[in-house]
């Protein structure tokens, strides 16, 4: 029998065990910042079940109060490690998705069943896999950190994927494939900044004298229309307004202050650093009214084209071949811890996790059970191909 044969037949025959870890994490509910009692009990959960099968499991402060502990989780004492990526944090409001799970056919449903606690589960199933079929040579060491703030930006957490990515053959980030397709990767994702820009002018009556104020409401609207008109889909480039405050509805007064934020993404560095300085340096169309200039990049850009991250990927698609699989990454502008790990010059490829849809949606996010094993297989796979190049 072929060691994908074997890996899949013992993901086939686990497919309820897998099923039964999964539920038991998505019914401890884990909003990013919710009760910090709540996170704790999913975390806990989470060491118990690694614990089991030989994983030593240390919890990481998170340094920050709005958000709960990460969780270090490690295999086997090699000086060649392999990175596991991910998250336990799921957005919303306990209660926000009401039924908790819901399994019908071959799809189940629940808060963070798909981003990210299947791909957190698999991570369980592939290493209790090359564990119990004695594919994991000794000298050899599988690395997961779980955070508890990804959902938010990783502020308290981005920190330790770089200096694990630092010392790491590779990087898995186990976040969903985006869609149905069972041969989905994601191979690449837009760097993310965040500005906010403060407006300081002049407040007047706005019947009595509306001609003598300096708006700083006015002065954020037309800030608001030129920087999205800078988005360039052609350089791979966005910005998109997120939030404008400015005045108080009712009150007779031209506002002279205000803020508006801008989301801004970026696939090279080059580029994300050519706009910081414009986004830091912004000039006001009425020069009366004073901007300054708040934030910067959170992630850098993880690219698709740097070899490194290639050459994973076509290690990816020959894996994948074995299984039956025609592996296709895609490159989306959204973030991931990815981006940090990408960035250290670490080899990572992302989206390893389950296929599905509906990432938080409430009442909608589900996955594919149909395709569980074959992905957990492929992951393992992926494990060993890494430690043997």
């Amino acid at each position: 029998m072929t060691e994908d044969q074997l890996l899949l037949d013992y993901m086939e025959s686990h497919s309820n065990e897998f099923l039964e870890a999964l539920k038991k994490a998505v019914h401890l509910e884990t909003p990013t910042e919710g009760d910090k009692e709540d996170l704790k009990k999913c975390r806990d959960y989470f060491a118990k079940i690694f614990t089991d099968i030989g994983f030593k499991c240390t919890v990481v402060p998170s340094n920050d109060s709005r958000y709960g502990d990460h969780l270090l989780m490690e295999l086997g004492n090699g000086e060649e490690q392999v990175l596991f990526v991910g998250h336990y944090d799921t957005v919303y409001p306990k209660g926000t998705f009401g039924e908790l799970w819901k399994q019908k056919g071959t799809k189940v449903w629940g808060p963070g069943v798909l981003d990210m606690k299947g791909g957190d589960v698999q991570v369980y199933m592939v290493a209790k896999a090359l564990k119990e079929l004695n594919l994991l040579t000794e000298n050899k060491k599988i690395v997961f950190f779980l955070s508890s703030d990804e959902e938010a930006g990783s502020y308290s957490s981005h920190m330790h994927y770089e200096e694990l990515a630092k010392n790491s053959k590779a990087a898995f980030v186990m976040e969903s494939t985006r869609g149905d397709y069972v041969g989905g990767l994601k191979i690449g994702r837009y760097g993310r900044s965040n500005y906010t820009f403060v407006a300081e002018g002049k407040p007047a009556h706005s019947g009595q004298e509306p001609e003598n104020a300096e708006s700083g409401l006015k002065e954020l609207a037309q800030q608001a229309v030129y920087l999205e008109g800078l988005t360039d889909m052609n350089r791979n480039m966005t910005v998109a307004c997120t939030c404008l405050k400015s005045g108080h509805a009712g009150w007779p007064t031209v506002p002279g202050d205000g803020e508006l934020t801008i989301d801004a993404r970026f696939l090279s560095k080059e580029m994300a650093a050519e706009f910081d300085t414009l986004f830091k340096k912004l000039k006001p169309f009425n020069p009366e009214v004073k901007i300054t200039t708040r934030g910067g990049i959170e992630k850098p850009p993880f690219d698709e084209n740097d070899p490194k991250h290639k050459a994973l990927y076509e290690m990816a698609k020959k894996v994948g071949k074995g299984f039956g699989m025609e592996m296709k990454g895609i490159v989306t502008r959204g973030g991931s811890d990815g981006n940090f790990t990408a960035s250290v010059g670490c080899p990572t490829l992302d989206g390893m996790g389950m296929s599905g849809d509906f990432v938080h949606q409430p009442g909608k996010e589900y996955i594919n059970t149909d395709q569980m094993a074959i992905r957990s297989a492929f992951v393992a796979r992926m494990v060993l191909e890494v430690f043997r190049a």
